[in-house]
């Protein structure tokens, strides 16, 4: 190509591509070797996307026949539908805001998620201006995202050492885990194996899904001296992975990783050239509009008279927090100066989530603090004296104040005997 290559994505098949270089996008087949151009089977030019220029970052949802691209140069992102050649949206810099560090996109219900250097995953739609959410993710760069094939989990990897599984529903942290290693990509396999690649060190992880969280990786792979990983990702419906290094490319059999029982309708390893056409002309009519994009995700079996039970609970339980909340600070005012601390300390951490006002929620931290027992033992007494009520305090205190002169009298007396 005798040109710098951003990132390549494959588009309707096996057989078309698209790939970003130094100045637009191309489409290729596996012959074509010109600049990022559409080729047919023989290699022949097909288009050239002069509106997607200087982007770094491509993907392809499935389902809408959408090709995804951003600049982190210029911090833009623009949608074009491959099957028509017209722009869907653009979102400029005074949207974007930061440069993309990641991008990747929903399988089930094709939002698209980008990372960028703050920490922040926001997902996108293109008939929506602004991002659809915002997440702080990291305290530093997020390094990569990866969508489980399910799309029911999200995986993100940061530069502060840490790797955080998202649920794509709640929009919160299910697990975070400290990793030893500075890992920059990570992919999830059909079958929900993790692989993570930093440094000349390969990682394999299972079981990161499940009630049962894994206490060591499954498998460990080095790739050599002066071999930096760039990029791991699992071949679709095989046990192989395949990693990008710095001196070139190196493919691993992992076991278990892929899908043993594949749906052939998508995926047909006998497909004749004729199969293919109909399969592309059956994917044509089955597009779906750009409206569809969004975060609700389609969950089958889900038993809506429990849900809405559920629902009901949840508003009651709310409530009657609010009504514990009210009576706990008129307990506070009727003490006024003689409340204990713990009374405004409890009313304060009754808020969960800390709120920021540019990115909404924040997580909450997950780190468990290690306390001596004078100080859990504080901890207690203060539940105990919260969960009290406003009269049996004020008779905790008389009754302490009185064993206080107690206590001084019997010490007088001692003292008055110990002098005689």
């Amino acid at each position: 190509l005798k040109d710098k290559i951003n990132d390549v994505t494959f588009l309707v098949d096996h057989s078309m591509l698209a790939v970003a270089q130094k100045r637009y996008v191309y489409m290729y087949t596996k012959e074509g070797t010109e600049n990022v151009y559409m080729y047919t089977k023989e290699g022949t030019e097909m288009h050239i996307l002069s509106k997607m220029a200087n982007m770094d970052r491509l993907s392809y949802l499935t389902r809408h026949m959408l090709l995804v691209g951003t600049s982190s140069t210029y911090s833009t992102m623009q949608y074009m539908d491959i099957s028509t050649g017209v722009d869907i949206g653009t979102k400029p810099p005074s949207v974007m805001r930061d440069p993309v560090s990641c991008l990747a996109n929903n399988p089930a219900n094709g939002s698209v998620a980008t990372c960028d250097l703050r920490g922040v995953v926001k997902m996108w739609s293109p008939t929506v201006v602004d991002p659809l959410v915002q997440l702080k993710a990291h305290k530093g760069i997020v390094q990569d995202i990866a969508y489980h094939p399910n799309g029911g989990f999200f995986v993100t990897l940061g530069g502060d050492h840490k790797l955080k599984i998202w649920d794509c529903r709640m929009l919160r942290t299910l697990e975070d885990f400290a990793v030893t290693y500075c890992f920059d990509t990570v992919d999830i396999s059909d079958k929900g194996l993790v692989a993570m690649g930093g440094g000349t060190n390969i990682q394999i992880w299972q079981n990161m899904f499940s009630s049962s969280k894994p206490s060591a990786p499954l498998m460990k792979y080095s790739l050599g001296y002066g071999n930096i990983a760039q990029q791991v990702q699992f071949c679709p419906f095989e046990d192989i992975l395949g990693v990008g290094h710095s001196k070139g490319f190196t493919s691993l059999i992992i076991p278990g990783s892929g899908e043993a029982n594949p749906d052939f309708y998508f995926a047909d390893p006998h497909e004749t050239e004729g199969h293919r056409k109909q399969r592309v002309v059956t994917t044509l009519l089955d597009k779906l509009p750009p409206d569809t994009i969004g975060l609700d995700l389609q969950i089958a079996g889900v038993n809506e008279d429990r849900l809405e039970e559920y629902n009901k609970n949840l508003q009651a339980s709310r409530r009657a927090k609010g009504i514990r909340e009210k009576k706990q600070k008129r307990a506070d005012k009727s003490l006024g100066e003689e409340a204990p601390v713990g009374l405004t300390a409890a009313v304060a951490a009754a808020d969960a989530d800390e709120v920021d006002e540019v990115l909404g929620f924040k997580e909450k931290s997950r780190v468990h603090e290690l306390k001596s027992k004078k100080e859990l033992q504080k901890e207690r007494k203060m539940k105990k004296w919260d969960q009290k009520d406003t009269a049996d305090k004020v008779r905790s205190k008389q009754t302490m104040r009185h064993s206080k002169k107690v206590q001084k009298m019997r010490q007088k007396m001692l003292r008055q005997k110990n002098q005689g």
